[in-house]
């Protein structure tokens, strides 16, 4: 049991229960006709698998699933036990420690919905058909690939499967209303679904969805980040249960929400639409996403 110590106050208290990170071995997503078991009940537990899902980096100097090593090995050391799916989804991805590629052949061309199409597929599964419930982290475009898996699903649109458990997703600069640096990018389908006024972005609406149990949101930015900005990342009236709002002189930029795992941090949040609260000692943010992980209930 992880300690109660407020969700995103920092958390010195290690905890003993031991984490393993999943094999590197990568495989790709076939669906299945198999109708999925009942749904698990929701529970403040740190044995789910997590799907980590990385961002838009189409180059060919991009290290693609590594990205996650420092977090994943934070999370370990502070006691998650469940296993950890690293997604990759262009090409380039092999080779880079991605446990499962979704697009093995792809691109910056391949659509944002079609990447949402494949993970759903691939947690449905491995995990849903099964009767399992998973976690969702997603950096930058990541957290739109995570959204648009739970959306196409939600609305049991063709092409996607039938249900997902999906209990809680967490989301580090991801631009959920479009980010003003995709309207000067020129590659790809992908900085073209990124633009605010995309018919992607207007598929997507503006709410969050809901796996079929139940998925409990937590929206993480950075007033330090000006890739994703906090009224992009980090949206009111989105549906989101939990909002997190870093402060500018933090230096938490775009890719530092996804590596930075220690230090507090001047931070203000909100929880199922109260009013937003200031600290000071607030979480590193992949303590904060672990936290939001943990949590249901809690705060």
């Amino acid at each position: 049991m992880l300690p109660t110590l407020g969700k995103w106050a920092r958390i010195t208290v290690a905890v003993t229960i031991a984490g393993v990170l999943c094999g590197a071995g990568a495989s790709t997503v076939s669906a299945s006709p198999s109708a999925p078991a009942a749904a698990p009940a929701r529970s403040d537990s740190a044995d789910k698998p997590v799907y980590l899902i990385h961002g838009y980096d189409p180059t060919i100097e991009s290290k693609g699933c590594k990205k996650w090593s420092t977090a994943a090995k934070a999370m370990k050391s502070w006691g998650w036990k469940g296993k950890f799916v690293r997604v990759g989804f262009y090409a380039i991805d092999q080779g880079t420690g991605c446990t499962v590629n979704i697009a093995p052949n792809g691109d910056a061309d391949t659509p944002i919905r079609e990447l949402g199409k494949q993970l759903a597929w691939d947690i449905y599964n491995r995990y849903t058909v099964r009767g399992k419930t998973v976690d969702l982290v997603g950096h930058s475009m990541g957290g739109l690939i995570a959204r648009a898996a739970l959306t196409g699903t939600a609305r049991h649109e063709a092409g996607f499967p039938s249900k997902l458990y999906v209990e809680d997703a967490v989301t580090l600069g991801t631009p959920h209303r479009g980010a003003m640096s995709a309207y000067l990018c020129q590659e790809g389908q992908q900085c073209a679904d990124m633009r605010a006024t995309s018919s992607f972005m207007e598929w997507l609406g503006p709410t969050l969805p809901q796996a079929d149990q139940g998925t409990d949101w937590t929206l993480i930015a950075s007033h330090a980040d000006h890739v994703a900005t906090v009224n992009t990342a980090s949206p009111e009236l989105s549906g989101a249960q939990h909002l997190v709002r870093y402060g500018a002189t933090t230096g938490l930029t775009h890719g530092k929400l996804r590596t930075t795992t220690d230090g507090t941090y001047r931070m203000n949040y909100s929880n199922d639409g109260s009013p937003w609260r200031h600290i000071r000692y607030g979480a590193a943010p992949i303590r904060a996403a672990m936290n939001g992980l943990y949590w249901a209930t809690r705060w």
